[in-house]
């Protein structure tokens, strides 16, 4: 009987030093990256309706107005934040620091209404003879500039971390659809809320849900694409989609490659980098463990 309490004491003891020697070594792989990102402080996105309300230079007053809808979406979204629930904090950093890139890259000139988890409702008054709001020609060159903002902060987020956790190395998975539609639209206000609605901001939400099978794109509803031009290089195809109580909505699809967007220098700089950094990490793990 003595003798197996102490087979049993000393197994036990074996068990709780392999898992140490375990959780040692993966805090010694990670523990850096993990480090930086605990104690960053997440950069918080302002409200969107604090924006309109501060001046936001396309703010609108209440009303039924026509004016351009944007939706930028994050594609893969749902399977990124399903990933282990130790990666879970740092999907998290990175979707909030992708979507604070796609809302610096358009408050200038179309006013945030809400964030949608994976996605930013983006609008714009169209501007008048003589009055205020945007032109077709503003529209596209913003929506460029929020494609090219996106492109950035995924290749700086693949380039600045050497974690290796599911979120951080899916990182790159990520892609940007967005949806461009020009109707009328009614704005509201709810304890100082701004809210939009209306039948074109359903339509631009019915169209991220379309049959095109592609993650990334721009896809511009023929209402829209008479005065919207995107200033990029890519491909251009005619789409229709059908929808029950809407029924059919023509558009235009830009396929475009975010290395032609932002530059093939650029992404294979941030590639390389990290290539580089994680192979001197694992160098030095491995002497600290032989040492």
């Amino acid at each position: 009987m003595w003798h197996v309490l102490v087979m049993g004491l000393v197994l036990a003891l074996v068990v709780l030093g392999v898992v140490y020697l375990v959780v040692l070594f993966r805090r010694r792989v990670t523990g850096d990256a993990e480090s930086a990102i605990r104690n960053e402080t997440i950069r918080q996105l302002p409200l969107p309706s604090d924006r309109a309300r501060l001046g936001h230079s396309n703010a609108m007053p209440a009303g039924e107005v026509e004016g351009f809808v944007v939706i930028p979406d994050i594609s893969g979204y749902t399977h990124f934040m399903q990933l282990t629930r130790y990666s879970l904090a740092h999907a998290q950093y990175a979707v909030t620091a992708l979507l604070g890139s796609i809302i610096d890259a358009a408050e200038q000139r179309l006013a945030p209404a809400k964030l949608e988890g994976d996605a930013v409702l983006l609008y714009a008054l169209r501007r008048s003879a003589g009055g205020p709001g945007l032109n077709g020609e503003d529209v596209g060159r913003t929506v460029v500039e929020i494609a090219k903002a996106f492109y950035r902060k995924r290749a700086e987020l693949e380039r600045d971390n050497t974690c290796s956790c599911d979120a951080c190395r899916n990182v790159g998975k990520l892609e940007l659809k967005t949806v461009v539609h020009r109707g009328a639209v009614l704005l509201y206000d709810i304890r100082g809320h701004h809210e939009i609605s209306g039948v074109s901001v359903i339509i631009a939400h019915r169209l991220l849900k379309n049959s095109l099978g592609m993650a990334r794109y721009v896809l511009v509803t023929e209402d829209a694409h008479a005065e919207v031009r995107l200033p990029i290089e890519c491909s251009i195809s005619r789409h229709r989609e059908h929808f029950d109580g809407v029924g059919e909505i023509a558009a235009y699809v830009y396929d475009f490659e975010p290395l032609r967007l932002i530059g093939t220098a650029e992404m294979e700089a941030g590639l390389a980098a990290k290539a580089a950094e994680a192979g001197r990490k694992l160098r030095a793990n491995w002497h600290g463990l032989r040492h």
